[in-house]
């Protein structure tokens, strides 16, 4: 049976929270790599917390087998759960649904760009298990590449639609450059930690992270780049901030009109602006009627993350298409490559022919002058090579079938190539 890509797997679409933490792949990847490569000659894990997914080249009924077996010993699940909640792709199918994903256009925030780095792990983790070979490094390069382009070429990240993005894409719309100036997190919850990784992508170089729990806030500010400040310490970096992002849990405001009142005299009128992302509000409204604030909350970012999911769409359909194209094109040149031994071994038996018939020719002509002969042996290598053009393609399409193999073997039939050596059913 001619070997090929499967995919078993599940996602945010089809899964809640709970049964994607079930099925998680995080922590039984290593087993799922030793068994399934017995039977399939390369695999790919890709865990996320949004997807757990297997990727294997070879043969598909044994390799998905030995998938469902691996993955439901190492996660420690029942057949049924795992049958219920995961989906196979073959082929095409299983080729452009990775481009999809590298793209980030299988993802619940829609074209984000996390996944890139999550798959180049991923890819490295199959390296180290002895997952990798050439085909399974043709497919990611092609679908990284296809993600790059797809990217580059659209709008798709100029248009944030969570309010951590808004919130930060806001404020480099204020300044320009978030370089050199100093961002202040108030707050150290799953909202902040989303602003910082958003923050860093924008090329913030200073940012400071105050909460009431002084280790949350070293957490933070060891794996995002940054600075960990006490509760204590906020009024002091109030008054040296450009930046306020402010997603506390309090039940209540924790800035009021009179204090920022006293922070500003300190400021010598330098703006400030203050994006509250809490509910309730962190920040006393009355503030924005002060001079140099300029105070945002998630009402207003809710008008501009509903403009830009509108945008985000109509760039996700020109990305698709992109990525698409480029999956497609990757298919159609791996199935190519499996008709390259018959197509050496034909041009191999032509040239052969025609070097035989040349040198019975000469014989017979005698003696020929260098120039005449150098014409004889143009013409005969341009009849040869124009008679092998046709067939030539007629193998690459037929490579692309769904019957290639029984196509493959015909053609090996048709042209006597039958004990030649190309490597037949692969």
């Amino acid at each position: 049976m001619k070997a090929s890509w499967s995919m078993i797997g599940l996602s945010h679409h089809n899964t809640g929270v709970d049964v994607r933490g079930r099925l998680s792949l995080e922590h039984c990847a290593e087993a799922v790599y030793r068994e399934v490569l017995e039977v399939a000659e390369e695999v790919l894990v890709v865990s996320t917390c949004n997807r757990s997914e297997v990727y294997a080249f070879g043969d598909g009924d044994g390799v998905e087998q030995a998938i469902r077996a691996a993955w439901m010993r190492g996660a420690d699940v029942p057949e049924d759960l795992l049958a219920q909640h995961t989906r196979r792709l073959e082929g095409s199918a299983a080729v452009e649904h990775l481009f999809l994903v590298a793209a980030g256009l299988e993802a619940q925030i829609l074209g984000e760009s996390q996944i890139l780095g999550q798959l180049k792990e991923a890819f490295a983790d199959a390296a180290a298990a002895g997952g990798v070979g050439k085909e399974l490094s043709m497919l990611v390069q092609s679908a990284l590449a296809a993600a790059r382009r797809a990217h580059r070429e659209t709008g798709l990240d100029a248009h944030p639609v969570s309010a951590g993005a808004a919130a930060v894409a806001l404020g480099r719309q204020a300044f320009g450059d978030l370089a050199g100036k100093t961002v202040l997190l108030i707050g150290a919850g799953e909202v902040a930690e989303l602003c910082l990784a958003h923050l860093k992508e924008a090329g913030a170089t200073d940012v400071v992270i105050s909460n009431r729990t002084r280790e949350r806030a070293d957490e933070l500010a060891l794996r995002f780049g940054g600075r960990a400040s006490g509760w204590e310490e906020s009024e002091e970096w109030l008054r040296r901030a450009d930046l306020v992002l402010s997603s506390t849990n309090a039940p209540h405001t924790i800035l009021y009109a009179r204090d920022l009142r006293r922070i500003l005299r300190a400021r010598r009128d330098r703006p400030l602006i203050f994006i509250d992302l809490a509910v309730p509000r962190d920040i006393e409204p009355a503030c924005a009627q002060m001079p140099g604030v300029f105070l945002y909350d998630l009402d207003n970012l809710a008008e501009i993350t509903a403009a830009s999911r509108v945008e985000r769409l109509r760039e996700a359909e020109h990305a698709r298409d992109i990525v698409l194209r480029a999956a497609e094109d990757f298919h159609r040149r791996s199935c190519e490559r499996t008709a390259v031994p018959l197509i050496q071994s034909l041009r191999g038996k032509a040239h052969q022919v025609r070097d035989d018939e040349l040198e019975r020719a000469f014989r017979r002509l005698g003696d020929v002058e260098p120039a005449e002969r150098r014409v004889i042996e143009q013409l005969a290598s341009r009849i040869v090579n124009k008679l092998l053009n046709d067939p030539t393609v007629a193998l690459k399409e037929c490579a692309a079938r769904e019957d290639a193999d029984t196509c493959l073997r015909l053609a090996a039939h048709l042209f006597r190539l039958d004990g030649q050596e190309w490597p037949q059913g692969t």
